[in-house]
């Protein structure tokens, strides 16, 4: 299987008038939200969106990373973009999209690939979970591994209790592949982990590396 799957969450268009990946920058879109690289401005509101409890239960950052929440709300109604390139020692070896709701004008989520372990990683915002955007999400993270990064093989993991993860990475065209049993969370947590893998016989590069 290769994108049968994916080209039903994707947008396919040579429509000219729309932004394209260029001067490392890229671009996705999909029918339901816009996936661009965050800029300077957007790395506040990036761990707003997921420092509730809700994402922490999965994601396990270190207290320090995690926003308070009197200030999430404040941060995830600015308008994404602007404040200048993130600079290249900020989550080196990692190509990060955030989504972005394209009628309300705001942060939706956030999709990455790591460039050194293959693995894709991903989180919504809290107002836009539960609305099957996570299999959207994932599905940007398999073409932005394959069509834009140029890599043939990538995974990723999920704890066996977090069906919604886990649904939307089968949805989205992951398989069960094997992998550790174990994985160490950011906080240094160790927890049990399933493993999903994509394959693309034939990945390329955007225009962002022009």
């Amino acid at each position: 299987m290769m994108y049968r799957q994916i080209t039903e969450f994707l947008i396919w268009t040579a429509d000219s008038l729309k932004p394209r990946c260029r001067n490392g920058r890229h671009v996705l879109y999909t029918p339901r939200v816009r996936l661009q690289t965050p800029m300077l401005r957007d790395l506040q509101a990036v761990y707003a969106g997921a420092s509730d409890p809700e994402a922490q239960r999965w994601l396990e950052w270190p207290e320090d990373s995690l926003m308070p929440a009197g200030q999430r709300g404040q941060l995830l109604k600015a308008w994404p973009g602007g404040g200048g390139p993130v600079p290249p020692g900020v989550d080196p070896g990692v190509t990060s999209l955030v989504a972005i709701d394209p009628v309300a004008g705001r942060l939706a989520g956030l999709v990455s690939a790591n460039h050194e372990t293959g693995e894709i990683g991903g989180w919504l915002v809290p107002e836009y979970r539960g609305r099957g955007l996570g299999t959207v999400l994932f599905a940007a993270g398999l073409e932005l591994a394959h069509r834009h990064l140029g890599m043939d093989v990538v995974r990723a993991g999920a704890h066996p209790d977090n069906a919604a993860s886990i649904g939307a990475l089968t949805a989205a065209g992951f398989t069960l592949v094997e992998g550790p049993a174990t994985h160490v969370q950011p906080n240094g947590r160790v927890i049990p982990t399933h493993w999903f893998g994509h394959e693309c016989r034939e990945p390329v590069y955007c225009g962002a590396r022009r």
